[in-house]
């Protein structure tokens, strides 16, 4: 199949808070994405209010802008529930949809809210078609893709598939795949998956020889005039642009960047005078221009060297009085920073600027003060704290300044139709109408006065017009008009004002009431109320199944031997579009599956008695019931951010349900090939430490370092009543298997929690 949906393509700009998204609209966004407080993969950040969500709908549907509301974290189901009169304020307020990444969470909003939109987030891991094509299923009208995708695998993924497809153009990039990522969560207790990442990969490590670098940081991406075209051509129907947690001048100068290459008239972009960690195009060539192991923090850009042990420099950009800088070592490490006060030109350099030159020639001397400095000019600004190597911009007074006024006057509109009738004996009529972002049409006529007099001069059309398109300090700018006019009678133009004005108020009301509709009263489930899991004491607990992961050969004996009957074999965590054909190592039919598509195709196929993994994270009841329609689960692995407590709370019996309670926990998922060893160790600066092995598909996969160990804890566990209990062994030995193996009649073992004690944030 080849679906061609080349038409209109969207900019989804970031609105962290009701500033930000004020100025994305202003732009020439199309569509802005915000979160509520509490809720949402940014929540710590600022966020808006439920008023500032009902304003902001209202100031961006004003102006022909739809609004969606992220929602894209994993769900404990008490926070479901507690969300629901939430999500139903801003559904019945006129959100035009969300964004998502609980599958079980979808279930819940297609159930509770029918007609609601709903997005898949990044979060999601949506990598090929054919996960694609089945969330559309599910109820999804959109997806925004991994960002691990390079250009050929979204064109073949567009070519095969109708949802609509949102593509990150800009902003900072995870190492790890989003939603595959859990460092922060089970070192620190603040998941990603719930909003809270403590960034730990932006931190520095150090490897098994001493070698100490960013190693996990890579640089943010901006996509440019030639890469936009080439998304627009296959048909994408959205790029999106990263920033909640940027300056409101950063989303202006990024959204009206890509707002200029979509209208025909491109232009340099100045995002990375505003914020600057380094840039690459991410993964759309696939080329090695990923990382950035000199620094991860927003360094600004390179604006000089410093010139021996001196306090002078060559500037690579002009630099005026107020301009902020910082500045840099010889290991790229931040020693010092200033908003600058003062400039000397020390040596006036080889500038095209006439006006420079004719200064120097008019007798300039060296190390007079100034207000601005061309690039190429050796400048002093002040003593150069020791150490000192590079001097970075990481502030643009002139360019803050200018996007600050620009924000301030720009203006958004909606186009609205406008249709008057004037003759001699009737009544003055003018109709104003617009098209709400649903497809619907919104029309408002007002009557005046019968027309009686003759006009004593001529009236144009083209003077008409010209006053009905006066409208103002309004959100509306005139589109069509149609004038049904007898060229002869009198215009009370005072009463066409009017008129106008009372059209306009009250088509402005309609608009906003077009969007708003009401929820339907909230579905109750069976799991809630379950009278099988009333009390801990009257169940029949099961004896559950012991079973093993495995990553090669002789673990597997060992298992064997030691009376161990289900076995899996570990899988790939994400499936990549490029890598769906006949000779993938991505296994169809397997006894475990890792990724969505696995468990797609196990379906098609009629596979049976298939194991989903935890790594989809399961962490609710709505997720378990969703999963239980896919006919060849038979079993789910329950998250291991979920604590013992919360695990009491997952009493779905759709499936059966399983807990790890051994193993290296996987912190991350990563597609690029970092390091070219097959296996690397790294020391965090808060000696945290992790095993590093490349797999098969040369994707790199991070472990904590002390594996997990609830044995000791297994007389609790069992309390749970759950169906299967997991060994996984990655790194051990034949005899470090039997060892644990052995400690689960003992008991025996070190107790090793990480989220089973307190879960996490």
């Amino acid at each position: 199949m080849n679906f061609d949906k080349k038409g209109k393509m969207n900019i989804l700009a970031p609105a962290g808070n009701y500033e930000k998204l004020v100025a994305a609209v202003k732009a020439g966004a199309n569509e802005v994405f915000f979160g509520l407080k509490g809720f949402g993969a940014r929540r710590n950040n600022q966020n808006l209010a439920m008023q500032e969500v009902f304003d902001g709908i209202d100031y961006a549907h004003s102006r022909g802008v739809k609004t969606l509301m992220t929602l894209n974290t994993i769900l404990k189901d008490s926070e479901i529930n507690s969300m629901y009169n939430n999500i139903k304020r801003v559904y019945e307020h006129g959100i035009d949809a969300v964004i998502v990444q609980d599958l079980g969470f979808v279930k819940f909003l297609k159930e509770n809210f029918p007609d609601l939109k709903i997005h898949g987030s990044t979060q999601m891991t949506v990598a090929n078609h054919v996960e694609a094509n089945k969330l559309k299923e599910l109820g999804l009208t959109r997806v925004c893709l991994a960002r691990e995708l390079s250009f050929e695998e979204i064109k073949s993924i567009r070519e095969n598939t109708d949802i609509e497809l949102e593509i990150f153009v800009s902003g900072s990039l995870c190492i790890s795949y989003s939603g595959n990522c859990y460092i922060s969560s089970f070192i620190g207790g603040r998941s990603g998956n719930r909003g809270l990442c403590a960034y730990s990969c932006r931190k520095k490590f150090t490897d098994e020889n001493g070698e100490s670098a960013y190693f996990l940081s890579p640089n943010d991406q901006l996509l440019q005039e030639k890469e936009i075209n080439m998304l627009k051509d296959i048909g994408i129907d959205a790029i999106k642009v990263e920033g909640r947690k940027k300056s409101s001048e950063y989303v202006y100068e990024t959204v009206s960047y890509y707002d200029n290459i979509l209208k025909g008239t491109p232009r340099p972009t100045e995002s990375y005078k505003l914020f600057n960690r380094g840039y690459s195009k991410g993964y759309f060539y696939l080329d090695n221009k990923l990382m950035n192991f000199k620094y991860s923090s927003n360094f600004g850009y390179f604006l000089g060297a410093r010139i021996g042990e001196s306090n002078n420099f060559k500037i690579d950009d002009e630099l005026i009085l107020g301009d902020g800088v910082q500045f840099v070592d010889e290991n790229f490490e931040q020693i010092g920073g200033e908003y600058v006060n003062k400039i000397r030109i020390i040596e006036a350099g080889k500038s095209e600027n006439s006006e420079r030159k004719n200064k120097k020639q008019n007798g300039q001397k060296e190390g007079e003060k100034v207000q601005k400095a061309d690039r190429f000019d050796i400048v002093s600004i002040g003593k150069l704290p020791k150490g000192t190597k590079y001097i970075y911009k990481n502030y643009s007074k002139e360019i803050n300044d200018r996007i600050i006024h620009n924000i301030k006057v720009s203006k958004r509109y909606a186009a609205v139709n406008a249709t008057l009738l004037v003759k001699k004996g009737q009544e003055i009529q003018l109709t104003l109408e617009i098209e709400n972002l649903k497809n619907e049409i919104i029309s408002v006529t007002k009557k005046g006065n019968i027309i009686e007099q003759d006009a004593k001069k001529l009236i144009t059309k083209e003077q008409i017009a010209e006053k009905i398109g006066e409208l103002g300090d309004t959100t509306f700018e005139l589109g069509k008009i149609q004038i049904d006019y007898d060229g002869t009678s009198f215009i009370p133009f005072s009463e066409l004002k009017s008129l106008k004005r009372e059209c306009v108020s009250e088509l402005l009301e309609k608009l906003l009431e077009s969007y708003k509709r009401t929820a339907i009263e909230r579905k109750k489930y069976d799991f809630e109320t379950n009278k099988n899991f009333e009390s801990e004491k009257n169940k029949n607990l099961k004896k559950p199944v012991i079973s093993a992961l495995v990553t090669n050969d002789e673990q597997e004996k060992v298992c064997r031997e030691m009376g161990i009957k289900k076995i899996y074999r570990k899988q790939f965590d994400v499936a990549k579009e490029k890598n769906l054909s006949e000779t993938s190592k991505i296994k169809i039919g397997t006894n475990l599956v890792s990724n969505l598509y696995q468990a797609i195709m196990g379906e098609k196929t009629g596979a049976t008695k298939q194991t989903l993994d935890w790594n989809l994270n399961i962490f609710n009841n709505h997720t378990i019931e969703m999963l239980s329609t896919f006919k060849n689960l038979e079993t789910v692995f329950l998250s291991p951010e979920l604590s013992y407590r919360q695990l009491k709370n997952i009493k779905s019996d759709k499936l059966k349900k399983g807990l790890v309670i051994y193993g290296y926990l996987k912190g991350m998922y990563i597609e690029h090939k970092i390091f070219d060893k097959e296996y690397k160790e790294l020391e965090g600066e808060f000696y945290d430490k992790y095993k590093i092995v490349r797999n098969e598909l040369d994707n790199i996969e991070l472990y904590l370092d002390k594996p997990m160990n609830l044995i000791p804890k297994l007389d609790d566990i069992y309390e749970l009543n759950l169906d299967e209990l997991r060994l996984d062994f990655t790194f051990e030995t034949g005899d470090e298997v039997r060892k644990i193996i052995r400690s689960i009649d003992t008991r025996s073992g070190k107790y090793t929690p990480y989220a089973f004690e307190q879960g996490v944030l």
